[in-house]
């Protein structure tokens, strides 16, 4: 058993996809099929089944993933601990993000990047869902997410106010302020996400039931050429708001609803030196800019 063996079986679960995971890692397709054959042959079982997908971990894979995952963590560890010595010059940083949220990233990422040059730093989108789902597997070191897990250990970022996005010319659009009585009489586009649910509390709790003829849409994208078309309305976090409002209206919602967004991680102990560089950052981003996020918004 090799350490390439184990990161082509590691690149394999995250890309079951053979031909991309080979010019990832910079060799040839039979060179990943003949490393993972020789690996399963040591160890007498499949690890990597097929489907029309590619690629996908058998149960027994599974299970030499987590200890695989675990080694090659601690070899870069190693590498990081050692860089540490002369000043972080080398390592990696995994985050994973919401899609509203994500916009917020750059400005950190740049930051980081400007202080440590030699660190890589990769930015997954996902829900809430899977962002828990790949801290606790060990695919991404840390997220910035909503509704943490009692087992994450978190830190506060931001306030997110709930916003009411109309298509140009509806007649809520002229309002200062609307109700989710408001919109119910409208029809809704319905977003995905953490933030869906706090919607759907809002319709509740008002007493009333979202708008007729309701269109479902994960991505932002979609959901705000849905509403510019006029298919409906939506309601969504500020952040999440597009920064082209042509064609669009944005309200702000009263009752305020605000959801929290938090960075997550299973432990402040024992992060590596270029994730525990990265967390400072963002501590000290958030110092900067939360007071404006949380005041009036």
């Amino acid at each position: 058993m090799t350490i390439s063996q184990l990161k082509i079986l590691a690149a394999l679960e995250e890309n079951g996809n053979f031909t991309e995971v080979a010019e990832r890692l910079g060799i040839t397709q039979s060179a990943v099929s003949h490393s993972l054959a020789g690996l399963e042959s040591e160890l007498g079982v499949t690890l990597i089944g097929r489907d029309r997908k590619g690629g996908v971990p058998t149960e027994a894979g599974k299970r030499v993933l987590m200890h695989a995952r675990e080694i090659l963590s601690r070899l870069d560890l190693i590498r990081e601990e050692v860089s540490a010595l002369g000043g972080l010059r080398i390592g990696k940083v995994r985050i994973g993000s919401l899609q509203s949220v994500a916009r917020i990233l750059p400005e950190v990422v740049v930051r980081f990047r400007q202080k440590y040059p030699g660190i890589e730093v990769s930015v997954f989108e996902g829900s809430d869902q899977e962002i828990l789902d790949w801290i606790r597997a060990g695919t991404i070191d840390l997220g910035v997410l909503t509704a943490p897990a009692d087992e994450m250990k978190t830190f506060p970022l931001l306030r997110d106010r709930l916003m009411a996005v109309l298509p140009e010319g509806h007649p809520l659009g002229e309002k200062s302020v609307v109700t989710f009585k408001d919109l119910s009489e409208w029809p809704l586009i319905r977003s995905f996400g953490t933030c869906g649910t706090l919607v759907a509390s809002g319709f509740s709790e008002a007493g009333v039931f979202p708008g007729p003829k309701m269109i479902e849409a994960r991505n932002l994208e979609t959901l705000g050429a849905l509403v510019r078309a006029g298919a409906g309305s939506a309601v969504i976090a500020e952040l999440a708001v597009p920064s082209d409002r042509t064609g669009i209206r944005v309200v702000p919602i009263e009752p305020r609803r605000v959801r929290e967004i938090v960075l997550a991680m299973l432990s402040f102990e024992g992060l590596s030196p270029s994730v525990e560089a990265f967390v400072e950052e963002v501590r000290s981003w958030a110092a900067q800019h939360v007071p404006e996020v949380k005041g009036e918004m």
